[in-house]
């Protein structure tokens, strides 16, 4: 039988043996495109944590909670009772058994903690208005601890129209909204140009999605500075 013969492949077999151990090689480009992809990754699951909060809260709001009653807490209670000779000790059980079997209200303190210390950041980078949070009946009192600016009462049903004896802002030309993109320049972000017309950031939306279509603006990209929950804020510069 005859063994094929290969040719030398130039290495020794100490040298083979050491690139087999080092394995293949991953340059910068490799190393970066993993570390971004876990950036994005775990900024993900922090937005995904973030709204789960918000809407543990949320799920809360105008619920009329009943008191859950611990089935088991109240059968070891009346084990307890059963079994104990001491008057004094049995008092004390029996008392304990009374409120067991009145239940007890969920504690939705947590839910709201979450919610005040993360609503408004998340807010924010969404682009959610205080009048969607009060469409949802969330009390002006939690949302002003959360830090939003709740100036004007909620009306029925989310509504924002004139009718109610309420009245919408009035519109801004296009040719002042473009005026003041302009004169923000290059590197300015959606809560800036809000801030410069007055308007809150959905409204604003609106203006420079129409600045990006007539081709006076463009996005530059996602905020590099952004390391706080949710999406990052877009970039916005004069073409």
């Amino acid at each position: 039988m005859l063994v094929p013969q290969f040719p030398p492949l130039g290495l020794d077999t100490q040298s083979l043996a050491e690139c087999l151990a080092r394995g293949p090689r991953s340059g910068p480009r490799d190393r970066d495109r993993v570390s971004l992809g876990g950036e994005r990754y775990h900024l993900a699951m922090a937005t995904k944590k973030t709204e789960d909060g918000i809407r543990a809260y949320l799920e809360t709001v105008g619920t009329v909670h009943k008191p859950v009653v611990d089935r088991e807490a109240v059968k070891a209670l009346k084990a307890q009772i059963k079994t104990e000779a001491d008057p004094i000790a049995k008092l004390r059980l029996l008392t304990a058994l009374e409120d067991e079997e009145a239940g007890k209200l969920p504690d939705t303190e947590g839910d709201k903690a979450v919610f005040v210390a993360q609503a408004k950041e998340w807010a924010d980078a969404e682009g959610i208005t205080v009048s969607a949070f009060q469409a949802l009946r969330v009390p002006d009192d939690v949302l002003r601890e959360a830090g939003f600016d709740v100036s004007q009462p909620a009306r029925p049903g989310g509504s924002t129209g004139a009718s109610g004896g309420g009245s919408r802002a009035p519109r801004i030309p296009f040719d002042q909204v473009a005026a003041a993109a302009k004169k923000l320049g290059s590197g300015w972000k959606l809560t800036d140009l809000a801030e410069a017309l007055g308007r809150d950031t959905t409204t604003v939306r609106n203006y420079a999605n129409k600045l990006v279509s007539e081709g006076i603006i463009t996005v530059v990209g996602d905020d590099p500075k952004h390391d706080g929950r949710g999406r990052a804020p877009k970039i916005y510069a004069i073409k």
